[in-house]
């Protein structure tokens, strides 16, 4: 146990594009695996397409080491990331598998709190647009304030409501 006190698996989750994710490379460190093996483990692994494309992502980076031949690794969320270490065992794969899962969900928490401040200042600037637009159509004097006002408030809502927008992946139904 003590020896697991010193992983960070926090750091080895990411938030990309609003969902929680990890690599082979992160898995092979903690697993203490080669990455080649770990990139063998995931292409064998028996899942429907389906569930491949929407668990495992094939990405590519420049390898220094082999005069910039390109490199393969995985992204992967949650489910992909359970599905492959699931083949893990041994009580140190068992821990790492349970603090892996607290990581996934700490990220995720971290997310959804992300979301939820967004939602809280949104709500927030859309009642005191409203407030300050009724207060000021009464009111002529105050016209030439409202003229400073008015826009910055109304970009703010803009890029709030943006950002609050579910961003849907559409993929090939091939």
């Amino acid at each position: 146990m003590n020896m697991m006190a010193n992983l960070n698996l926090r750091a080895m989750v990411t938030a990309d594009d609003g969902e929680v994710k990890t690599t082979s490379y992160a898995v092979a460190e903690i697993f203490k695996k080669l990455h080649k093996n770990v990139i063998r483990d995931i292409e064998k692994l028996r899942c429907s397409d389906k569930f491949r494309k929407l668990n495992f992502e094939l990405c590519f980076e420049n390898n220094e080491l082999q005069n910039g031949k390109p490199r393969k690794f995985y992204r992967m969320i949650k489910d992909g990331w359970m599905f492959l270490v699931m083949g893990f065992n041994g009580e140190k794969a068992d821990l790492i598998k349970e603090q892996f899962i607290e990581a996934f969900n700490w990220m995720a928490e971290q997310l959804t709190q992300t979301f939820q401040s967004k939602w809280a200042r949104y709500n927030l600037i859309t009642t005191q647009y409203s407030n300050r637009k009724s207060h000021v159509s009464g009111c002529a004097s105050s016209m030439s304030s409202w003229r400073w006002e008015k826009q910055p408030m109304e970009n703010e809502i803009a890029q709030l409501e943006q950002e609050l927008q579910p961003q849907l992946k559409f993929e090939d139904d091939k």
